[in-house]
């Protein structure tokens, strides 16, 4: 099956704003390289015109950047970005552990403690079910977000939440990195499920933080 056939069901940009997100966050084109329409449309064996429409909206996203040129390029992260999303990932999500550990209900939270239970099944082997754990990680973080109340909350993460991921896939490195999230998570779980809001959110702050250490301790290219 060709992975870059396009189904006709659904709307072409939709299905070309997927496909490239996905090949951003996993690294199938490269932090920093460029982008060209033309090409992708010939990938996709489509018109440039929805590679365009999807294109603007990973402009939009943070995944690509134009130059002054208005050439197409993957975001290469500096340090400075790193910081600033972390830095408001602390912010915001201990605050929505915060909340959510206040007003979830008990099936909401059970959800999130079946996120944490999956991911323990693909900790036998992390190399091959690499991205799977990431894609847990994501659920977890994304679960706590969901079930919180407070809706401007929700908007400002929803407006980091693909450089979130971003960051997360490339700071999935080094031997037993998901056993280490796995730990962490349950550590925050543990204090949400007993309705311990304050600790929760402080074990979600201290959580995003030991985050930033490991990035910047195995990314010392930045």
């Amino acid at each position: 099956m060709d992975p870059y056939a396009i189904e006709k069901s659904m709307p072409y940009y939709d299905q070309i704003y997927y496909k490239l997100r996905e090949m951003i966050l996993y690294m199938k084109i490269k932090p920093g390289e460029r982008v060209y329409e033309s090409r992708l449309a010939g990938l996709f064996n489509t018109s440039r015109s929805p590679v365009r429409e999807a294109v603007k909206a990973l402009i939009k996203e943070g995944l690509l950047v134009s130059d002054e040129k208005s050439r197409i390029f993957v975001f290469e992260p500096t340090l400075d970005d790193i910081v600033q999303i972390y830095q408001c990932r602390m912010a915001l999500e201990s605050l929505a552990a915060k909340l959510t550990t206040e007003t979830a209900t008990n099936d909401q939270l059970e959800e999130i403690g079946e996120i944490i239970e999956k991911t323990e099944r693909f900790l036998v082997d992390e190399e091959h079910n690499r991205e799977r754990l990431i894609e847990l990680n994501t659920e977890f973080h994304e679960s706590i977000i969901l079930y919180n109340n407070n809706q401007l909350l929700k908007k400002q993460l929803r407006d980091i939440n693909s450089l979130s991921y971003y960051f997360r896939v490339l700071n999935f490195t080094g031997k037993n990195r998901g056993k280490e999230l796995y730990e962490e998570h349950k550590h925050i779980y543990q204090y949400m499920k007993n309705r311990e809001s304050k600790r929760a959110a402080a074990a979600m702050m201290m959580h995003i933080e030991n985050d930033i250490t490991h990035f910047l301790e195995t990314n010392t290219t930045l």
